[in-house]
């Protein structure tokens, strides 16, 4: 965390363009930046307020934005984090639910017409960029067949198309790998001595092979849930989703220093969560792992 601090409020000191100049607009004035600069603590050497800022948000304090005083940074991200949890959420699951019933269709049907053909899908998928896909969905959906919305939140059907955008290319790797560990699994001793014994087929895949498998496709699932997370800047902006993404999109563009500095910490601190929960999950489906 203190990291991924220092590196993004370096980045936004030595990236072009002046949040003053910005706030000033067409009223710039020498005297009134100076004031401005002084009030914000820009004036102060960079060490100075970066021991300040961490001061600060070790507190949950992330002041206020630069751009549009009076704003509370807290305020935004309990506005907008909300809106952007959910979206992620629902396309990890939707990821999770879809990816792994493909891999074990595959894994059980390997090297049929049906596991190339999903195989064909999942590089496509993991080759298209999201931006791409969200323009095709649109496209069908929303403009052809005018069956969903094309932007804004709202009733159910509004969620529909940012969240398959962004279950795409997860469910595509979670398919891959959930494919391949349980192919793997199948592979082994134990597995050929269930069939000799005459254990029925499902019993033998959902409850020896796919949790024998599982370590590898939870760790993917983790990792998708940081993929989404980074997937929403795109997703947020194209259908115009007021979520914490977007407002940090509208921080960068407009040199807004508080605003995104808080946007990368929380993301930062969520991704954190995420993998440790996934690797305490390990112990659940190993009991030989222990921490």
């Amino acid at each position: 965390m203190l990291g991924a601090a220092l590196l993004i409020f370096v980045a936004g000191r030595i990236a072009p363009g002046d949040p003053v100049a910005i706030r000033l607009g067409d009223t710039y004035d020498e005297r009134a930046a100076r004031a401005i600069r002084k009030e914000l603590g820009l004036d102060r050497p960079i060490w100075t307020q970066f021991v300040r800022y961490v001061a600060a948000a070790a507190r949950l304090d992330f002041g206020e934005s630069f751009i549009y005083p009076g704003r509370r940074i807290d305020r935004i991200v309990r506005q907008t984090l909300p809106l952007s949890l959910r979206l992620t959420a629902l396309a990890v699951a939707s990821a999770a639910l879809v990816g792994l019933s493909l891999g074990v269709i595959s894994s059980v049907r390997a090297r049929s017409r049906l596991d190339r053909a999903l195989q064909v899908l999942v590089v496509v998928a993991l080759s298209v960029p999201n931006f791409v896909v969200a323009a095709l969905l649109v496209l069908v959906f929303a403009l052809w067949l005018r069956a969903l919305p094309v932007a804004g939140i709202g009733p159910w059907q509004s969620y529909v198309l940012p969240v398959a955008v962004l279950a795409v290319a997860p469910t595509a790797y979670i398919t891959r790998i959930t494919r391949t560990s349980m192919l793997r699994v199948m592979a082994e001793d134990y597995i050929r001595t269930a069939h000799g014994k005459g254990l029925a087929r499902p019993r033998i895949v959902f409850r020896h092979v796919l949790r024998n498998a599982a370590l590898p496709i939870v760790t993917t699932i983790g990792l998708a849930f940081g993929y989404t997370l980074t997937g929403s800047f795109i997703v947020e902006i194209i259908f115009n989703i007021p979520g914490m993404a977007r407002v940090g999109v509208e921080g960068i563009l407009q040199r807004d220093y508080t605003v995104i500095q808080a946007v990368v910490l929380v993301y930062t601190s969520l991704f954190i969560l995420a993998n440790l929960a996934v690797d305490l999950s390990y112990a659940f489906f190993n009991p030989r792992i222990r921490y």
